[in-house]
């Protein structure tokens, strides 16, 4: 009976029946090219890109001289990125520029050279203050870390003044080096 039945519906739907019978003749074949192409394929790709990461990661293999010509090179760099202390006041105006282009007001600002004398560099710690909105500030302080001039951000403190408003009032003491004069 079950023969019967199953040869009764083929003869009513033989489309159909070719239909499925394609479909099941497509997934095995897809399943074939996935299990022996794609996926030892994938396999492979895998380990290089481990082995990439690897190599990566723990800066390569390399000896010593050019570790120190490489290190030689970015002191060189970084060296030639040091402004000389007359573009301090130039820094100054730069960092209101920085305020201002983010809606920022600035407070007093403060500063204190330090000789560091072994490097013939200056190291101004500024100290200021700038208030407004809280974006304004997370954008000013993303200015200022893309900054061009070598410094470094030393201290950064948040205050709310007002509860129903999202003014801020921020403090902010960074560290900006510059070339000394003389020898």
């Amino acid at each position: 009976m079950n023969g019967k039945l199953l040869w009764d519906i083929v003869k009513s739907r033989p489309k159909s029946l070719v239909v499925v019978l394609l479909l099941v003749v497509l997934n095995c074949g897809l399943f074939f090219v996935i299990s022996y192409h794609q996926q030892p394929r994938l396999q492979d790709l895998r380990q290089q890109w481990a082995e990439k990461r690897r190599i990566a990661g723990s800066g390569g293999v390399r000896d010593g001289a050019t570790i120190f010509r490489q290190g030689t090179s970015d002191l060189a760099t970084w060296r030639g990125r040091i402004a000389p202390k007359k573009d301090f006041a130039r820094l100054i105006g730069s960092l209101f520029d920085l305020a201002a282009s983010n809606s920022l007001k600035v407070g007093g600002v403060s500063y204190k050279p330090v000789p560091v004398k072994e490097d013939n560099l200056l190291a101004f710690t500024i100290s200021f203050g700038v208030s407004g909105k809280y974006a304004a500030v997370k954008s000013f302080i993303a200015d200022l870390m893309r900054s061009r001039e070598i410094m470094a951000l030393d201290n950064i403190s948040l205050a709310s003044t007002k509860l129903t408003e999202e003014s801020v009032d921020m403090r902010v003491q960074l560290t900006a080096y510059f070339k000394s004069e003389g020898p």
